[in-house]
């Protein structure tokens, strides 16, 4: 797995601990909580790996009362160590990308915004033409979504080219655009970026920040219990930290 260097704006890495220390019991989760890390202590965790980072900013204290300020604590006292990998996984070969094109069946695909000549976010390729409705909701299950939501002027529109990109992805719209895609998946779309999609004749499926993104960790998850010469335990914890309700 090639891994890209972070953008500039990004705090990936060790986030807490000790790069010296021995590991051998490791958790993956896309985000950090109390209640993860709860987990972690109970399991005898050595190293926590997210994707998102706790600590994004720069911090001027650490306050024990506040929820950041309890997660530290609690980390530093049970000695486990938290590294994350944001916009390095993001870009990485075996990546947030790879991932979500394995899980929509989106075998040959081409980078969606390119940062470098051979790394960027999202991608973009073709599936076999279909109906967008029926193709949203075969979206939601190949992504295990409780819901999505379906931006688009046409019930009766046929798509063929996807563009996608895990996590947040409405800085590349316009490049879904611009390449043609009749229709783009990601998450967190807000109201006035799909109404721009659709005035450009774009589709979007907004499947959520969490369910484009921690099937990823599949891929970390495989590739350190490969490695023999680690030994590793390795647990995938797959939990939602942003829990919707819909009534």
């Amino acid at each position: 797995m090639g891994i890209k260097p972070q953008e500039d704006w990004d705090n990936s890495g060790l986030q807490i601990g000790d790069l010296c220390n021995d590991i051998n019991n490791v958790m993956l989760t896309l985000d950090i909580s109390s209640e993860v890390v709860d987990y972690a202590v109970s399991c005898n965790t050595d190293l926590i790996i997210t994707h998102h980072p706790l600590l994004f900013s720069s911090l001027k204290s650490i306050d024990y009362s506040t929820y950041e300020g309890k997660i530290i604590k609690k980390l530093i006292a049970n000695n486990i160590n938290l590294y994350s990998m944001h916009t390095s996984f993001d870009m990485a070969d075996l990546g947030v990308i790879h991932k979500l094109a394995e899980k929509l069946m989106i075998e040959n695909y081409d980078l969606l915004h390119a940062v470098d000549k051979d790394c960027g976010y999202g991608g973009i390729g073709t599936v076999e033409p279909e109906n967008v409705v029926e193709y949203a909701r075969k979206v939601k299950d190949l992504l295990k979504a409780e819901y999505l939501r379906l931006y688009c002027g046409d019930e009766k529109r046929l798509i063929s080219r996807v563009a996608f990109c895990g996590g947040s992805g409405s800085d590349f719209i316009q490049d879904a655009v611009n390449k043609g895609a009749d229709v783009y998946i990601t998450g967190d779309i807000k109201y006035h970026q799909a109404q721009a999609a659709l005035q450009n004749n774009l589709c979007i499926i907004d499947a959520g920040h969490y369910y484009t993104e921690y099937h990823s960790l599949e891929n970390l998850k495989n590739i350190l219990e490969k490695n023999k010469k680690l030994n590793l335990n390795v647990v995938l914890l797959e939990k939602n930290t942003v829990k919707e309700l819909i009534i």
